[in-house]
């Protein structure tokens, strides 16, 4: 029974329709209910009034012949019973609904009645003896225990001053009752339909309302800050249109929002990104000077030795090869620095790892520090922006880069798992502080030496990421490893790529 009234409440609470129409419902009900008892008994008393009047006047006919009877008995001393009892008899055969007439004297008791049995009984009923003495007529309805129920009269027999005594009168009551039982089932079917007609009203009038905001909850839903698609809604010039045009607001807001947030981040991540290239300058600066020594070596060779074509021919050839290289150097830093393309393609992550370590090259020979790589076969591309990919591969690497000492390692394993690419970059290094491990996403946190580090690249990196659809998460032991972990959905319509 408890699991069914918890049920039922979580229902009630599920729904507000169902809430609506209950509340509504219940005090409509209470209203209807209240005014139906109200109009009931106004009726009723109606009915009554009417059939009490209808007594009254047929009493008022019958008390005037007792009257003169009795008046004539006065003035001419004869008997006036027998006279009574065949009027009483003639009017009860004649007058429709009449149960019996009685008709008391002064001294109350019955000198005619319609049950010839009771002629000579003297009354005893309190509530007829202590109205007997006063010109009102009485009236009452109530349970007779041989009739049923009965409407009584009470019509005084006087002229004036005069009084020869009472006249009481029974009438069926049945027909009064049929009438208010009749009332009462009309009053309740039509409450009953009033009540459903109601709330068929307020049924219809609540799913409007909420279809209108089920339309617009699915256009919430549809909603996307890509399309900019314009709302199917229909204008409306209620409280829904007020909700509908607030949501059109909404999304030039959100749609605005969107643009700056892109513009920002795009600054930041091109900042970052240059100041990862600052990080690799003097690496750069070597591979750019050692083939430029080595032309000015050539140069000096030609310049002192100008008929010596061999030697010309093979020291242009040496020139030719270190601006190759120069070349490869310069093309490979404005790929990285690039803006990035505005839509996602499919990447091959190794490529990216690649040129990354290619860039990296001279940091890690200078620290003498060992790259691994480990890659499952055949992984499948991903669908993302190749830059954004460069530089979280980069700022990994280089906080690793700065984390080990000489002769370190780094790690960075990659495998396809069902619908998702995983991305690991482990170092051997010095390791983070447990209490750390909950800030270093933050903007602007670093636990490099001043000027060594911006404090964004993590933060960086965790921005392309979750814009990426993905998650990243770090393990760290201090003083012998940290582990980041980089978890990007596949682009799983795309060939595997074979390397």
């Amino acid at each position: 029974m408890t699991h069914i009234i918890q049920t039922l409440r979580e229902w009630f609470r599920s729904s507000i329709k169902l809430r609506v129409l209950s509340i509504i419902g219940v005090v409509v009900s209470l209203l209807m209910i209240i005014i139906s008892i109200g109009i009931l008994h106004q009726w009723r008393a109606l009915i009554i009034e009417q059939e009490t009047d209808n007594t009254k006047s047929i009493a008022t006919a019958f008390s005037i012949p007792v009257i003169e009877a009795m008046i004539h008995a006065d003035q001419e001393q004869g008997s006036r019973d027998d006279l009574l009892i065949s009027h009483v008899q003639n009017f009860r055969d004649n007058v429709e609904g009449i149960v019996y007439i009685s008709i008391q004297d002064i001294n109350h008791r019955i000198i005619a009645h319609s049950e010839l049995s009771r002629y000579g009984r003297q009354l005893d009923d309190p509530q007829i003896l202590s109205v007997s003495q006063t010109r009102e007529v009485l009236t009452s309805i109530s349970e007779h225990p041989e009739h049923g129920w009965m409407l009584e009269i009470l019509q005084p027999l006087q002229i004036g001053d005069k009084r020869w005594g009472t006249v009481l009168m029974g009438f069926d009551a049945s027909n009064i009752r049929e009438k208010v039982r009749s009332a009462f089932f009309q009053l309740l079917g039509l409450t009953v339909i009033a009540m459903f007609v109601t709330i068929g009203l307020l049924y219809y009038f609540i799913g409007r309302v909420l279809t209108s905001l089920k339309d617009l909850v699915r256009e919430i839903d549809k909603f996307d800050l890509d399309s900019g698609d314009a709302s199917a809604l229909p204008a409306r010039s209620d409280e829904i249109g007020f909700l509908i045009d607030h949501f059109e607001m909404m999304k030039k807001r959100l749609t605005q929002s969107k643009v700056a947030l892109e513009k920002a981040q795009n600054q930041i991540f091109q900042a970052e990104k240059l100041a990862s290239i600052g990080r690799l300058a003097s690496g750069v600066a070597h591979e750019v000077n050692n083939p430029l020594n080595g032309m000015r070596f050539c140069v000096f060779g030609i310049k002192k030795d100008l008929d010596d074509r061999q030697q010309t021919v093979e020291y242009l050839n040496m020139i030719d090869d270190g601006l190759t290289q120069i070349e490869s150097v310069v093309t490979k830093l404005l790929g990285y620095a690039r803006q990035r393309p505005k839509e996602p393609q499919a990447v091959d992550l190794i490529k990216q790892l690649t040129t990354v370590r290619d860039l990296l090259e001279y940091r890690l020979n200078e620290k003498r520090v060992r790259l691994n790589i480990h890659a499952d076969a055949g992984l499948p591309p991903i669908k993302a922006d190749p830059n954004l990919m460069q530089e979280i591969l980069m700022n990994l690497l280089l906080n690793s880069l700065d984390a080990v000492d000489e002769e370190g390692e780094i790690t960075v394993g990659m495998q396809a798992t069902g619908v998702n690419m995983i991305i690991r970059v482990r170092d051997n290094g010095t390791g983070i502080p447990e209490e750390e491990l909950k800030v270093i996403f933050e903007p602007f946190f670093s636990t490099k030496e001043t000027g060594k580090g911006t404090g964004l690249g993590l933060s960086v990196t965790l921005g392309i990421v979750e814009s990426h659809s993905g998650t990243i998460t770090v393990t760290s032991k201090k003083g012998e490893y940290t582990e980041f972990t980089v978890t990007l959905p596949l682009e799983t319509e795309n060939e595997s790529i074979n390397h």
